[in-house]
């Protein structure tokens, strides 16, 4: 073969970003392999965004500004990154693949693999080797309906391979500065807030506060959109979990009250996302096929209950995360 091939370990999570590119900065040393996916996700900041459309589809989970907001996500652990991307309508569409290919294999030449879109599904995943006989890349794809093995893709096709939203994305690390954990940790808080007090500039999306009464209407109106419900249900869950894993680490280095009223705090919140999602959704964590089950008519007052007090609880991390702050 001609060609380069890392060695690097993934592992499947409803987070795909966020997992493809820890994965990414922990094989070229740019995350330490024993710091958590959890912390990873909380000190980036994207455990605490929470954003819903009117019907709870899934597109606001990936539907955002990704060039700008996955700058600031690497910004706050000390990352800086390169990104090609390019929308299908774009005219400059081939000429950036071009040099996304070459940039590509060349990180890969020089032990970095690279974080890419749409590899099997509409979700983010890894370039990790590429064979320059076959003209192919190697890729792992998050969320993908195989998750043991993703078919190489081509050169030709990168940006391509998911037809729905065929955008060239590929980001690959760049350099790298240790950041100071404490001033970490208020930057989580500080963004916690900031992104549950959020105001939205369209009335089709909401954010925080705002989108869990988004999400009750829908509920009262009947208007969801089940699947995406679903996904959404164990993307956030995925990130209050990882909340509360984060402050439970902290709490085994620290005495301190105001840490522990806030860990608390949350773990009310991910209990009742436990609620939502494995009682009233009957739904687990594991795969993706629940995802189109429908949702029974009996579901939806227990839904409306379950989202007001999770909006309450919310309510109450705010006010432990500015006590904090404010101390």
């Amino acid at each position: 073969m001609s060609g380069n091939v890392l060695e690097i370990e993934i592992f499947s999570a409803w987070n795909t970003y966020a997992v493809s590119m820890m994965s990414v900065l922990e094989n070229c040393g740019m995350w330490r392999k024993t710091d958590t996916f959890q912390k990873f996700m909380c000190e980036t900041g994207i455990a605490v965004r929470f954003c819903v459309d009117k019907t709870c589809s899934p597109l606001p989970i990936t539907d955002y500004d990704w060039m700008d907001e996955h700058t600031g996500f690497m910004e706050r652990i000390g990352v800086q990154t390169v990104k090609y991307f390019a929308a299908p309508d774009d005219a400059a569409y081939d000429r950036t693949q071009k040099k996304a290919i070459q940039a590509v294999k060349k990180a890969i030449d020089n032990k970095r693999a690279c974080v890419a879109w749409g590899i099997d599904a509409g979700e983010f995943g890894v370039i990790y080797g590429y064979d320059e006989e076959d003209k192919v890349f190697f890729v792992k794809g998050i969320g993908s309906t195989n998750t043991d093995f993703s078919l190489p893709v081509l050169y030709h096709n990168l940006g391509k391979t998911f037809e729905y939203a065929p955008i060239l994305y590929s980001e690959i690390p760049q350099a790298f500065h240790e950041v100071d954990e404490d001033q970490a940790f208020r930057d989580f808080l500080n963004t916690y807030i900031q992104e549950m007090e959020k105001s939205s500039d369209t009335p089709e999306r909401a954010y925080g506060f705002a989108a869990y009464d988004m999400l009750i209407d829908a509920a009262h109106e009947r208007e969801f959109n089940t699947f995406g419900l679903r996904y959404c249900t164990g993307i956030y869950h995925e990130r209050k979990e990882a909340i509360v894993i984060y402050l439970s680490e902290r709490q085994k280095e620290e005495n301190d009250p105001l840490l522990d009223q806030l860990t608390d705090s949350f773990r009310e919140t991910l209990r009742l996302y436990e609620k939502l999602m494995r009682d009233v959704l009957q739904q687990d964590t594991d795969g993706w096929n629940h995802l189109s089950k429908p949702i029974s008519e009996e579901c939806y007052p227990e839904i409306i209950s379950v989202l007001h007090e999770v909006k309450e609880s919310e309510e109450k991390n705010v006010a432990a995360a500015k006590q904090m702050l404010n101390r």
